[in-house]
């Protein structure tokens, strides 16, 4: 059965972005594109009904416009209703296998008191969602996975591996050790060696059992908090995808989805893959 990524466009030209990447990607892996645009359901009919035509029109001829677009079968769907809603439900009805956006439009005041849509979308969707925020000017080479060794580390990856088969995977996995200051005060090596073998034995058992791609073969674990581990691997390694599973039900709490790809949604350092 042919793969489809499902790609939502606000047909701004920060989405424009996430068109191209998903047809590069879909004009090699086989996969149909299905663009869609979310039209307000709370406009009158007489306003909704010409702003739904003239989407349609513009999807089409942009799509058109796309390199490899016409190597790839695509369609087009204009929908109605809240974006963070229709995405996610519409993802399910044709059973996409990835969802890809564009990054939100900065709005400083209103992004530190709500969430952005694109943020919805991704907390309400059960399915992987790439984030492109780079221009498309070459395919995947270098990717970084932050890894806990859970199921949603597993998918991340072997999607990815999916997505870039000729890149390079290199694996980091913060190592946190509770209560740092009491447990080991001067940084003793004997206090945290419990903490580095667990994790090491969790590694080991992730990489027997997953099946996890050949070219994960380097795996780093490094002391710190997660986000001063990966904000340093992405400074050594200038990945152009990073790669992070989410954990929590689609639709759950912010907090729930996780404050590290919470965080990397706002602002991801390159293009952004989340899986659960």
């Amino acid at each position: 059965m042919t793969a489809t990524f499902l790609v939502a466009t606000d047909l701004s030209p920060r989405a424009d972005r996430a068109v191209n990447r998903a047809f590069r990607l879909a004009s090699w892996t086989g996969a149909d594109i299905l663009l869609a645009a979310v039209i307000d359901s709370d406009l009158p009919e007489d306003v909704a009904r010409p702003l739904a035509e003239a989407a349609e029109t513009r999807l089409a001829r942009f799509a058109a416009s796309i390199p490899h677009s016409a190597e790839v079968r695509h369609d087009t769907r204009i929908l109605t209703g809240d974006p963070s809603a229709a995405i996610p439900l519409l993802a399910e009805e044709i059973d996409a296998a990835l969802i890809v956006l564009g990054l939100h439009r900065d709005r400083p005041f209103l992004d530190l008191i709500r969430e952005t849509t694109m943020e919805r979308i991704v907390r309400h969707a059960a399915r992987p969602v790439l984030l492109v925020r780079d221009p498309v000017d070459h395919d995947y080479a270098a990717l970084l996975a932050a890894l806990d060794f859970a199921p949603a580390s597993t998918a991340a990856v072997k999607i990815a591996a999916d997505l870039a088969p000729e890149a390079t995977i290199h694996g980091v996995h913060a190592l946190h050790i509770p209560y740092r200051g009491f447990v080991a005060p001067h940084g003793s090596s004997i206090a945290i060696a419990p903490f580095r073998r667990s994790a090491e034995m969790r590694l080991a058992e992730w990489r027997r059992d997953a099946d996890l791609p050949e070219r994960l073969a380097e795996i780093d674990i490094v002391e710190g908090a997660a986000h001063v581990v990966l904000n340093r691997e992405i400074e050594d390694h200038a990945p152009d995808l990073l790669v992070l599973g989410a954990h929590g039900r689609a639709g759950d709490a912010p907090s729930i989805l996780g404050s590290l790809a919470n965080d990397l949604m706002r602002h991801p350092p390159c293009d952004l893959l989340i899986a659960r």
